[in-house]
């Protein structure tokens, strides 16, 4: 039941977090950020109330956070987005955004087994709540007028319209798959390989590795384009996780995984800026809501796919499904390239 709820979360997440950031695109971040921060902490209060009571209510709550939980990365990302011309000065914030993501993939789960195997089971939800109440109201009460405002017909259509912004999406749920698949295929090896125990210290290195690189990456002033980076990043992962498959030792894997993750934050880093590119300023909430959206619906499909075939076929045949998503993700980046210098649209006033 965990997981159908943890389904619930992520794929309401997905369907609705894009619409709220339009919303905040469109009346300003502080008016949307507050109240939905609100309902979102009320429905976490009532999952934990309902986790032993009722599975329909259970599920729909669970749902109803999903839908609500602040978007904070894409908020920030455009915040950054509005205020900084400078591009190498924007390279540097994106990379800061990205390595406090890692940091909170690192230390997150890590406190939530502290705080359960101490309080039960509720309590990483109730220190959930806490930490989106302060980044929520914090967020919002450190808001400001940007003078951004698209346009009417900016405004009117789906951003999958803009060219070349549905091939991001669609590489980036590749590259979900590959987020959702990893943890469960490196431990289903490592529990075939009686290593059960050093599965998750495994699994840890994926972001610690992408971490570093992305404090590399931001004091690098880069000449090439965002969009070949990203592509560049992605075929750079895509070789160290078939590299894994090519040698299948247990003893030689940790060192693929942390070259695999090493890709991570520069491909990230690289689609976001690119994003922004291609996108009028006056959508961004929207945009990196999508972008955001994108991983995650991936993430939840390759946990499921790469779980039913680790099932079937064993832990090292689960690296086919990570190295076919990434070298689909890399495919994908290929028509992105072809974005070229596409620049934005003049706009004149909004709030962010």
């Amino acid at each position: 039941m965990a997981g159908i709820a943890s389904s619930f979360y992520t794929l309401c997440g997905a369907i609705v977090g894009p619409r709220i950031g339009r919303l905040a695109d469109r009346f300003g971040t502080r008016i949307v950020l507050l109240p939905i921060t609100f309902i979102n902490s009320l429905s976490i209060i009532s999952v934990v109330f309902f986790s032993s009571r009722s599975i329909p209510l259970l599920l729909l709550f669970s749902a109803l956070s999903g839908a609500t939980m602040p978007s904070f990365g894409s908020y920030t990302r455009t915040r950054w987005s509005r205020t900084i011309k400078d591009r190498r000065e924007l390279g540097v914030a994106l990379s800061l955004e990205s390595v406090l993501d890692e940091t909170a993939f690192v230390v997150g789960p890590a406190l939530a087994g502290f705080l359960f195997s101490l309080y039960g089971s509720n309590s990483p939800l109730v220190a959930g709540i806490v930490f989106t109440v302060i980044g929520g109201v914090g967020l919002a009460i450190t808001s400001f007028d940007s003078g951004i405002r698209g346009s009417a017909p900016e405004r009117i259509g789906g951003l999958l319209g803009i060219k070349y912004v549905k091939a991001l999406f669609t590489s980036l749920i590749a590259l979900g798959l590959l987020f959702g698949s990893n943890f469960v295929v490196i431990l289903a090896v490592a529990k075939e390989n009686n290593r059960a125990a050093e599965g998750g210290i495994w699994v840890g290195l994926y972001p610690i590795g992408s971490l570093v690189a992305g404090l590399v990456y931001g004091v690098i002033h880069w000449k090439s384009r965002n969009a070949t980076r990203y592509t560049l990043a992605l075929a750079f992962m895509t070789l160290s996780t078939s590299a894994i498959l090519f040698f299948q030792n247990i003893d030689t894997i940790v060192y693929f995984i942390i070259l695999s993750g090493i890709g991570i934050a520069p491909a990230l880093i690289a689609a976001n800026a690119l994003l922004k590119d291609l996108v009028p300023l006056s959508r961004l909430n929207e945009a990196f809501s999508m972008l955001g959206a994108s991983i995650s619906i991936g993430i939840t499909l390759g946990s499921t796919l790469s779980g039913s075939l680790v099932d079937r076929f064993g832990g090292w045949d689960g690296f086919y499904f990570m190295t076919g998503a990434t070298l689909l993700a890399t495919l994908l980046s290929l028509i992105c390239i072809r974005a070229g210098k596409y620049e934005t649209k003049d706009e004149t006033i909004s709030h962010g």
